[in-house]
């Protein structure tokens, strides 16, 4: 079973680009280190999560006192991420920021071509690796994070 921490990041890391590019709150370091732990599925700290994840951590607690545990991280980007989308953000980063699903419908190398549904068709890279043609997969920011 995956740890909690290790889900948050899976979910938490597509957004950390504007965490880098527009809120300057992590360096390019930091994320490069996200980003080897997604992909490795390394653990990373609570508290260092916290520090870096602030506002997603927030919105967890709202949801549950025990906010580290895999349903309460999935029903906050499942069912409650797109609200938090902050409003001064580029209207590109609200769009790819909300967490849907969708169904592979192609893959090239590291990127699968995702049907969103309404003709909605992305190219998005393959933090699942597992995942393949006509399986559903919930999709952040231009990544496959999950399958389902």
């Amino acid at each position: 079973m995956m740890l909690p921490e290790v889900y948050f990041l899976r979910y938490a890391f597509p957004c950390s680009r504007v965490l880098v590019d527009v809120r300057k709150t992590i360096t390019e370091e930091d994320w490069l280190k996200l980003k080897n732990a997604v992909e490795t599925d390394t653990l990373i700290s609570r508290e260092k999560l916290e520090q870096i994840f602030p506002i997603a951590i927030k919105r967890l607690k709202e949801i549950s006192p025990d906010y580290w545990n895999i349903s309460t991280i999935r029903e906050y980007f499942w069912n409650r991420h797109e609200e938090a989308i902050s409003k001064d953000l580029p209207a590109m980063i609200r769009r790819l920021c909300p967490v849907c699903k969708g169904k592979i419908i192609k893959q090239t190398n590291e990127v699968f071509k995702v049907d969103l549904g309404n003709g909605d068709i992305r190219n998005v890279n393959t933090l699942y690796h597992d995942a393949k043609i006509g399986d559903t997969v919930m999709v952040h920011y231009g990544y496959a994070v999950e399958k389902i």
